[in-house]
């Protein structure tokens, strides 16, 4: 209000009147008043002087010749595109006829002759101020995306809404007014009398939604209330809210990479099932598909190729799960009958409704294998994507979502145990022995806090002078109410969860701290070879780990022996290569364990940085009565002394066994039939003990 009130100072006006002494009065009044005034004497001059002038405001005379002040009324509102000038309209005349015909003009107010000059002046600067104000509204009514028209009850647009919905641009408005018609002309009128009728009984605003199909718009009609029989029609382009509400939706409900939909709607609908199903006695069943060592392609290919290749998984098992393609007995009807959804990361699962016995679902699940056993091209790369996938039944198998979802998923486990690249079905054992592995994790993170881990040591012997030159260092776990806990059931438990990494090296540091107490104890000869886990080798903490406790406890490298699996050596020959020449530098000594039951060759084997080679027990326990065995460790013993390693038997127990090993020449043994594992304090003993029973021992 304070701009309008400086300009009221300077304010221009228009005035046009046939009579030179209204018009020479008029004048006068208005520019002792501050105002500057431009006079006309007719119509045609007043329209030449408001173009030319642009006034703030305009009064004009009815009668006068040629065009009278309402023609030059419309012509002005016609000129007129942003603003609107205030009109007075100068008249004789009282009849509700010309009142009428002066607002149908566009006038703003009339001024009666004859003229009141004292309030002429104020008269107009109130009309100004008005004015500016109006003009302003009208700014911020265009700067909303918004269409108003007056409606009566029916829905019908009143005549009085012309001036509503000019305040949109002319073409603005006239699509809202299409869309309007378009909307209340395709049987949406029941609709929209109820809408106006609610909103004028219950004065709160209504809305309804129209999508024209055609120009791919939607719109929103919102219904105000004006009075007790016309309410407001709002109408606003609500496309990109709604595109906006859809992609959110999507979000929520659909994984973007495959297209998929997600946890959350696999979730809900399973829900619904559940729900509709309780009282019949149909059947469904939970597929939960997860791929094959996938993290190993991410980690070596990049995920933009592991996305790609996840959008092909995903294809594939549309098109395999389709079920007009001939699924066994499941329904035809692809919209109810299958439902494939992605969880995450490279889990899948597929709903089957209304399978008639386990065997549909094992038939979808064979196919879903077959599917994947084709090579899949990425980049010009192939690959080959196995599943394992565990099945769970309704309502056997569960009865809420969460159970069907997690005993499928612990079925799913199961399958990758048993080889990968196959399926299995729940059961309840499989529960049970899956809580007794939850229990197990969560009591191996409690007793690595409480120290209840001990290493104990199973003596090496030299054949060639029966003395013990090392041990290998075995893990042990003692429970507070079970007892000893065997390695085979915990060990693996502590690869899945990655506890094995803080394990190990609280090993190797235990170890290495065992071998300087040995040094101080005068057993400084001793070797010591700690297991190494696939986890630790391919991780990077391994190096750090070595050297800081050879560094902690000052131990000769070359006493540290690291053991790992022939399987391990494949996973990833480059990065086994660099990892474990690395620690050979170091002065690390490197064993094969196991040895004979991986898959490695001779080929690759010759180019990793060994030194020892341990034959598996598997072999070693029946070679004095299995030829087949007697040969292969005869072979493996041949080949290391051709390689130029040493060869370490394990599981060692028969004098047959022995008398076999060394007439092979065995470097060394270890076993039952000289010592099981000792602890710390009795291994020290027991060496001590047989230190000179080496020239002894010889002649056995």
């Amino acid at each position: 209000m304070t701009g309008v009130a400086e300009k009221l100072g300077s304010a221009r006006v228009l005035l046009a009147d046939d009579d030179e002494s209204t018009r020479v009065i008029m004048r006068r009044v208005l520019e002792n008043a501050g105002f500057e005034v431009f006079a006309a004497a007719d119509g045609v001059e007043a329209l030449e002087l408001f173009r030319r002038s642009s006034p703030d405001a305009v009064l004009l005379d009815v009668d006068m010749p040629g065009l009278d002040g309402f023609a030059v009324c419309e012509r002005i509102r016609s000129i007129e595109t942003k603003t609107e000038t205030p009109v007075l309209i100068v008249t004789g005349f009282d009849d509700n006829e010309s009142v009428d015909r002066a607002y149908h003009c566009g006038a703003t107010d009339f001024i009666s002759k004859p003229i009141t000059w004292s309030v002429l002046a104020h008269r107009v600067r109130y009309v100004i101020r008005a004015g500016e104000a109006f003009n302003d509204m009208r700014g911020l009514l265009r700067a909303l995306p918004d269409t108003i028209f007056v409606l009566d009850e029916q829905g019908l647009i009143k005549s009085d809404s012309k001036n509503l919905h000019a305040f949109g641009a002319a073409d603005e408005a006239g699509v809202a007014l299409r869309v309007f018609e378009n909307f209340s002309n395709s049987g949406n009128r029941p609709a929209l009398r109820r809408c106006i009728r609610k909103a004028l009984d219950t004065r709160e605003p209504q809305s309804l939604e129209h999508f024209v199909e055609s120009a791919g718009v939607h719109f929103e009609i919102r219904f105000v209330a004006r009075d007790r029989q016309s309410v407001l029609a709002i109408v606003r382009d609500a496309t990109d809210r709604k595109q906006f509400e859809n992609r959110i939706y999507d979000l929520a409900f659909f994984d973007p990479l495959t297209g998929l939909p997600n946890r959350s709607s696999f979730g809900s609908e399973l829900d619904d099932i559940i729900g509709t199903r309780r009282s019949s006695e149909a059947h469904f069943a939970i597929l939960f598909v997860d791929l094959d060592r996938f993290k190993r392609i991410n980690d070596t290919m990049g995920h933009s190729v592991g996305d790609q290749l996840l959008q092909a998984v995903a294809e594939r098992l549309s098109n395999c799960t389709r079920a007009e393609d001939g699924m066994s007995r499941v329904k035809a009807n692809e919209d109810t009958a299958v439902r494939l959804a992605r969880l995450g990361g490279d889990e899948f699962v597929i709903l089957l409704r209304d399978v008639a016995s386990a065997q549909d679902a094992a038939s979808v699940a064979t196919r879903v294998i077959n599917a994947l056993g084709e090579p899949l091209v990425c980049e010009s790369h192939q690959f080959v994507v196995t599943p394992s996938i565990g099945i769970a039944l309704y309502p056997q198998d569960g009865s809420t979502r969460d159970e069907l979802l997690m005993n499928a998923d612990t079925a799913m486990y199961k399958a990758k145990a048993a080889g990968r690249n196959n399926y299995k079905f729940y059961s309840e054992t499989m529960k049970v022995r899956s809580l007794q592995r939850l229990d197990t994790e969560i009591e191996l993170r409690r007793a690595m806090d409480r120290g209840d881990f001990e290493l104990y040591f199973q003596p090496k012997v030299a054949l060639s002078s029966w003395q013990i030159v090392g041990a290998e260092a075995l893990l042990r776990w003692h429970h507070a109410s079970r007892g000893w806990v065997p390695p085979t059931e915990f060990i693996a438990i502590a690869e899945e969860s990655g506890l094995i990494l803080p394990l190990g090296s609280w090993v190797i540091d235990n170890a290495c701290e065992r071998l300087q107490q040995w040094t101080e104890d005068g057993l400084g000869g001793l070797t010591l070879s700690v297991n190494v886990s696939s986890k630790q080798v391919y991780s990077d903490g391994l190096l750090v780990t070595v050297t800081n406790a050879l560094r902690k406890h000052r131990v000769d490298p070359r006493r540290l022996e690291l053991e790992i699996t022939e399987g391990m050596l494949m996973r990833d020959i480059e990065q086994t290569i660099d990892t474990l020449g690395k620690l050979r530098a170091m002065g690390v000594r490197l064993s094969v364990d196991d040895f004979g039951t991986g898959y490695s060759s001779l080929s690759y084997l010759k180019k990793f940085p060994i030194d020892i080679l341990k034959i598996d027990r598997s072999f070693v326990q029946d070679l004095h009565t299995d030829p087949d065995d007697a040969a292969i460790c005869a072979a493996v013993l041949a080949m290391a002394q051709q390689l130029g390693l040493d060869v370490v038997a394990e599981g060692v127990e028969l004098e047959e066994q022995l008398t076999f090993l060394r007439r092979h020449g065995c470097d060394l043994i270890q076993g039952y039939l000289f010592s099981k594992p000792l602890a710390a304090a009795d291994f020290e003993d027991f060496v001590r003990v047989h230190a000179g029973a080496g020239d002894k021992a010889a002649g056995l």
